[in-house]
């Protein structure tokens, strides 16, 4: 965890409040033995970025994440819906 924090240039304290609130979800037992894939690296940006620009507390953060994620989440399944239905049906009402 001190790696990542350094990283981000971020106390010790925020990463374990990030866990808290489930904006990330390192592997490991313990604070001292997390470990965070590159796509949480991101998300902990963009969170932290969230709070900064739109002053959201941590809370409400985990809020727009969570939906930011299941919008591109919906996003790609209409994608392979869409590439799906274009087989049976005209690309103009595909559109």
């Amino acid at each position: 965890m001190t790696d990542v924090c350094h990283r981000l240039q971020v106390s010790e304290s925020l990463c374990v409040e990030l866990v808290e609130y489930g904006i990330v979800s390192p592997v490991g037992p313990r604070p001292a033995e997390w470990t965070f894939d590159l796509e949480m690296l991101s998300s902990m940006q963009r969170a932290m970025r969230l709070h900064r620009d739109l002053e959201l507390d941590w809370s409400g953060v985990a809020l727009v994440t969570e939906l930011l994620d299941e919008r591109e989440q919906l996003r790609r399944e209409n994608r392979i819906l869409r590439r799906r239905l274009s087989r049976f049906v005209d690309d103009s009402l595909t559109e």
